[in-house]
C-alpha cells in the first residue's frame, strides 16, 4: 500500500464500526452521517496539510436553517492528538479504531441528547455557541418555538433582528427569522414551518427522504 493509501484504511476501519449502527459515508469522503431526520451529527476524519493521518471533529448539524453544506452547530474538534501514518498499516489501523470508537460513543451521547424535543431545549439553551448571540440566539429561539414556549422564541429571535451589523448571511439569517415570526400564530404552524424548513435542507444536502417527527 502507498503512502497516500491511508485513506483507505481509514474508510476500512470507519465501515466496520460505524455502518453497523446506520452511520454512512459522505459520498467517497472522510465524512460520516449519522443521520437523525432534524438534526444529523457530523464525524470527520479531517486531514492536515502536508501530513499523512488525521484528526477528528465531531459535532450536531440541524437542519432547520436552509443550507446545502454541514457545519457543526454543537460540538467540532476532539481533544485528540494528530495520528499520523508512517507506513504501519496494523499500528495506523489500531488508532483508526480507537478515533472509530471515540466517534460511535459521541454519536450515541448526541442521540440520547436529543432524542427528543424536551432533552433537546436542555442541551441546546445550555451549550454557549461560537456565535451566540445570532446563531445562538437562532437555535434557541427555533427549540423555544417547537416546544410551545412563545415568549422566549421570541426573545431570542429578536436579539437576531436587532442585530445592526451589515453581513449579507445575517440578512438572510433575519429574512428566515421574519418568515418563522409572520403569519404564524399558533405551535403547530410554527412546527410545520420548521418541517417545510427542515425537508428543503435535507434536499440541498442530499440526504435521503425521511419521516421529519418532532415531538
Amino acid at each position: 500500500m502507498s503512502h497516500t493509501d491511508h485513506k483507505k484504511i481509514i474508510n476500512k476501519v470507519a465501515k466496520k464500526i460505524l455502518s453497523s449502527h446506520g452511520i454512512t459515508q459522505k459520498g467517497q469522503s472522510r465524512i460520516w452521517l449519522d443521520d437523525n431526520g432534524w438534526f444529523v451529527t457530523v464525524i470527520e476524519f479531517q486531514p492536515f496539510h502536508g501530513r499523512q493521518g488525521t484528526t477528528l471533529n465531531i459535532g450536531v448539524n440541524f437542519n432547520w436553517y436552509e443550507e446545502e453544506y454541514f457545519s457543526f452547530d454543537i460540538g467540532y474538534r476532539q481533544d485528540i492528538d494528530f495520528v499520523d501514518y508512517d507506513g504501519n498499516e496494523d499500528m495506523f489501523s489500531e488508532e483508526i479504531e480507537k478515533l472509530c470508537h471515540l466517534a460511535l460513543n459521541k454519536i450515541l451521547e448526541f442521540r440520547e441528547k436529543f432524542k427528543n424535543l424536551d432533552n433537546a431545549k436542555l442541551s441546546i439553551l445550555n451549550n454557549t455557541f461560537t456565535s451566540e448571540e445570532i446563531w445562538g440566539s437562532y437555535h434557541k429561539g427555533t427549540i423555544c418555538g417547537l416546544t410551545n414556549e412563545y415568549a422566549k422564541k421570541n426573545e431570542y429571535y429578536q436579539k437576531i433582528l436587532d442585530n445592526n451589523e451589515t453581513y449579507e448571511w445575517l440578512s438572510e439569517l433575519k429574512s428566515r427569522v421574519n418568515l418563522l415570526e409572520n403569519n404564524i400564530s399558533n405551535h403547530n404552524d410554527f412546527s410545520k414551518k420548521v418541517i417545510e424548513i427542515i425537508k428543503k435542507t435535507r434536499t440541498l444536502k442530499k440526504l435521503k427522504e425521511k419521516e421529519i417527527i418532532l415531538s
